[in-house]
């Protein structure tokens, strides 16, 4: 019975079950925390199983965007752009005008629009939703007042009852989540709706990936989503439906004590730098301009530092530096897919070994047992499901966030983002439309599943 009840569900996922409506309607959920590695037949069957067989691109697979950090890959999901253009180039900065260390990742911080906002320019009626499980993403995708505008209809964790949410971190059960996503669905007629599932990672942080606690936790969100799936594939909607699912970062369990790279710079006799870390990975600004060679000389003293320690695989510069000779140190030489040359990155970039974290300006990410960050956080999942059509795809390797995202962007027909600005974005800085995601134009309707009898 159970087999029997879970090929029916799959089967509708996948797209085989027709019906009658107009679309498009897009769904991109992110089931935060979530490594590719981690999407089994044991411990996410439903996602496993719909994963391997799915029509498009079959076990796709996503390199998330350096760093891997919550809001520098839903900037670029929500965006369809590079780190370095939407300019969410990791969960903390240390902010040159104030010259002080904030959080990055409000709507304000935002150099680009997003979906929400395109949808609100297109002037054509479409209904927007978001359903997030971190109450920062709901600042995120939140108007800013002025030029970024938010989802028609916005819910998050802070409008949970106490029950319904962690009490030390404040996010929402994903239970909780979806019962909210599947409202908007229902009531707001919502075209599109993102929504983040945010219990794997917090119990991840908590308790690290391999834990008991974690790995019965990815058991319990993949029943939740394929519950909610297979009730979204009874609307009338779903037959111009389409679902993506995919993750935000992967996890490390931290087996090394965290490191304050501000004390090994103090310790080191090197002053005059601002330190920054962001799990696996850690900025390094200089504090006050000076003469081109003074500040080559001084990041070149603190890349020497860097490299000494035990616990730090690289340290690259955001520019050439001719204290090094060449331009072979710099991000962009050693990791062109990183896009991360922005003013609100670290003038010095360092990234972490495996087990290790960069903690400074935060003493709560000193204590979590597992963490993210680093490149070895990049591989997570990308399923494509739903009832709408599909064509073939021309490629399913080298997926990013920004694919993802832009290929929503031209599922619901709408305009590209723009820089608010006002100022030019490189074909290379936005994302590729990932052919067969989208349903054609004049497609037929994808065949009904076979009855099968238990």
């Amino acid at each position: 019975m159970v087999r029997v009840r879970l090929a029916i569900v799959l089967c509708a996922l996948l797209g085989w079950v027709a019906t009658a409506d107009a679309g498009p309607h897009v769904l991109l959920i992110v089931v935060d925390g979530l490594d590719a590695r981690e999407v089994t037949d044991e411990a996410t069957p439903v996602l496993a199983r719909a994963w391997r067989e799915a029509r498009w691109c079959p076990g796709a697979r996503s390199s998330a965007s350096m760093p891997t950090r919550t809001n520098t890959n839903h900037a670029t999901l929500i965006t369809g752009v590079e780190p370095e253009v939407h300019g969410i180039t990791g969960n903390a900065v240390w902010d040159r005008a104030t010259k002080s260390v904030r959080k990055l990742g409000p709507a304000a911080d935002l150099l680009t629009e997003t979906i929400f906002t395109v949808a609100h320019r297109a002037g054509r009626g479409l209904r927007t939703a978001a359903a997030v499980g971190k109450p920062k993403l709901g600042k995120m995708f939140s108007a800013d007042g002025t030029r970024q505008m938010g989802p028609d209809e916005l819910w998050d964790a802070r409008a949970a009852s106490d029950s319904a949410r962690d009490e030390v971190t404040g996010y929402a059960y994903d239970g909780t989540t979806l019962a909210a996503a599947r409202s908007l669905v229902e009531h707001a007629g919502a075209d599109f709706l993102f929504i983040n599932l945010s219990d794997v990672d917090r119990v991840s942080h908590g308790s690290a990936p391999q834990s008991a606690q974690a790995i019965e936790t990815r058991r319990r969100t993949d029943a939740a989503l394929g519950g909610f799936l297979a009730w979204l594939a009874t609307r009338p909607e779903w037959s111009s439906t389409t679902v993506v699912i995919t993750a935000d970062h992967g996890f490390d369990t931290m087996t090394h004590p965290p490191i304050r790279f501000a004390d090994a710079l103090l310790d080191a006799k090197l002053r005059g730098f601002q330190v920054v870390g962001d799990g696996g990975t850690g900025h390094v600004y200089l504090e006050e301009q000076s003469t081109p060679a003074r500040e080559a000389a001084a990041l070149a003293a603190a890349r020497r530092v860097a490299l000494a320690h035990p616990g730090l695989a690289e340290a690259l510069y955001l520019r050439p530096n001719p204290s090094d000779g060449d331009a072979r140190f710099t991000v962009t030489a050693v990791h062109p897919d990183w896009r991360l040359v922005h003013e609100r990155s670290g003038d010095l970039l360092l990234i972490a070994k495996p087990g290790w974290q960069l903690v400074d300006g935060s003493d709560e990410e000193a204590k979590l047992i597992g963490n993210h960050g680093g490149p070895g956080e990049r591989l997570v999942p990308a399923i494509v499901l739903g009832g709408a059509p599909r064509a073939a795809p021309d490629d399913c390797t080298r997926i990013t966030p920004a694919d993802l995202g832009r290929t929503v962007q031209a599922c619901l027909d709408l305009p590209e983002v723009q820089r608010l600005d006002g100022g030019p974005i490189a074909a290379d800085e936005r994302g590729r439309v990932l052919a067969g995601v989208c349903p054609p134009a004049a497609a037929p309707s994808p065949s009904p599943c076979p009855v099968t009898t238990p």
